[in-house]
């Protein structure tokens, strides 16, 4: 017996979502560029946070080993939840899918809804703005960048990447207010 194929949700209409794919996928492409922008993308997968979260945890005494510790267990946690839990429900094509569209990287043919490059980053990034208040432009430039990297390689649609995003900000805001511990009165 076969489950039925049960739709994402649409953040945007389909006509809005596929242009803004074509408008950021077709930005031009180049060996050096794409490059650069594999890596941004690699970093964003999880792996890229976690050694940032021991970096602040070494180097930053008892409020970095909170920070780090919000860091990583946001990054990995909200990473396992989107790939075990959220994709395997909604089952979204991939954008190269049955189409003829270039891809930087290798051809995943998981499930593209919600982009758990993105979930993770911006779940780290907001883990991160709620210890380091003065660093939120900075990590959620990052984690912006990383989900425009995805659209931009070929593997995930703009509303995948927004979905994934507002995951991460719900995770990290959790997580790293499980973590803060109370300012005193």
């Amino acid at each position: 017996m076969q489950t039925p194929e049960v739709e994402p949700p649409r953040v945007l209409p389909e006509s809005v979502d596929r242009r803004l794919y074509r408008m950021i996928h077709s930005l031009p492409h180049s060996a050096v560029g794409d490059r650069y922008v594999t890596t941004l993308s690699d970093l964003g997968e999880g792996l890229g946070w976690v050694a940032a979260g021991i970096a602040v945890a070494w180097l930053g005494g008892p409020k970095g080993r909170r920070a780090g510790l919000a860091m990583s267990i946001a990054s990995l946690g909200t990473t396992y939840v989107v790939q075990r839990l959220i994709k395997p429900f909604f089952r979204r094509k991939r954008p190269h899918i049955g189409r003829d569209v270039m891809v930087v990287g290798i051809r995943t043919t998981d499930a593209s809804f919600p982009s758990g490059h993105a979930a993770s980053s911006f779940a780290a990034a907001t883990a991160t703005a709620a210890f380091y208040p003065k660093v939120a432009p900075l990590v959620f430039a990052l984690a912006t960048g990383v989900g425009i990297s995805r659209v931009h390689l070929g593997h995930h649609f703009p509303s995948d990447v927004m979905a994934g995003g507002l995951i991460g900000i719900a995770s990290g805001t959790m997580i790293a207010g499980l973590l803060k511990v109370p300012k005193s009165i």
